[in-house]
Formats: structure tokens, C-alpha cells, sequence
């Protein structure tokens, strides 16, 4: 079941479903509203990366659904981007969805994050203190085969 649209971002939403960006299905491929890192500064900084087009990569622990009762992403998904402040700044689309275990990011992958240097090293030094707490207030452990779920993404409406 997809979620409902958020009543901050309706009007955004509907401003998307009257533009020429808008599929057809839309309204049946609207996943969620969201929004980047764990801080508002995270999330302007992750709302300008993505609007510039920088960002086109995010991942999540796969155990992090399980937990809410959220749908996964799936390809031709439809989410609404919000900035620091909870607007909405653009529609994404999700053009790829992958479960991989931690260990398995890849270059071209931590490339497209585009929130460290675009190096594997980087994004690992980065990511595993995040991930690490995240799966501690879980009361899991991170491991090589934590289950992340890696998915691409491109800018359909702003």
C-alpha cells in the first residue's frame, strides 16, 4: 500500500499532477514525501544536491522499513523531495532499486550519493558511523551483510 500524501505537501502535489511531468499514474505511484539526513541543515544541504542534480543516489537500511510498516522504494516511484524546513523542493523518480549487503556499495554508486567526495572510501568512513548508530537504536548491529536498500533516482518536476 503506498503512502498518503502529507497534507504540508498536497499543494506541491498537485501542482506536479497538473504539469506535463506527470504521468498518467501518478496519483497510483506517489511512495513518499522525504527528506535527506537527520538535521534540517542535512536536509537543505540534500535538497540543493538533489535539485543540482548531484545527488541521484540514497540508501536505507532495509531492516528501517521492516520497522515502520513503509512500502519500499520500487522502480517508477514517485516521491516529493523536502528541504530543511519540511517544503517541498521537487519530484523524483525511482529508476533503479537494489538490496545489497553494507559491504557491497560500489564506486559508481558512492559517486552518486553526492553527499562525500564521490570515492568509496569516502562514502564507507562516512556511512558507517551513520548506519552504525542507526542500527544500534534498532538494537541490531551493523555488519558486512546488513541489508541496505540502494536506489537512483532522477529530478521529474521541481
Amino acid at each position: 500500500m503506498l503512502m498518503k500524501i502529507p497534507d504540508h505537501i498536497e499543494l506541491f502535489w498537485q501542482r506536479f499532477l497538473a504539469s506535463e511531468s506527470s504521468p498518467e499514474d501518478a496519483s497510483d505511484l506517489f511512495l513518499e514525501s522525504f527528506h535527506i539526513g537527520s538535521t534540517p541543515d542535512h536536509a537543505a544541504h540534500g535538497a540543493r544536491l538533489i535539485l543540482n542534480r548531484e545527488k541521484t543516489a540514497t540508501s536505507s537500511l532495509l531492516w528501517e522499513y521492516h520497522q515502520s510498516g513503509k512500502p519500499q522504494p520500487f522502480v517508477g516511484a514517485l516521491s516529493v523531495v523536502e528541504d530543511g524546513e519540511r517544503r517541498a523542493v521537487c519530484v523524483v523518480e525511482t529508476t533503479w532499486v537494489k538490496v545489497i549487503p553494507f559491504t557491497e556499495v560500489d564506486e559508481s554508486f558512492s559517486r552518486d550519493y553526492g553527499e562525500t567526495d564521490g570515492t568509496i572510501k569516502n562514502w564507507y568512513e562516512e556511512f558507517e558511523g551513520y548506519y552504525r548508530r542507526l542500527c544500534e537504536s534498532m538494537g541490531r548491529e551493523l555488519t558486512q551483510d546488513t541489508p541496505l536498500v540502494c536506489e537512483r533516482f532522477r529530478v521529474i518536476f521541481r
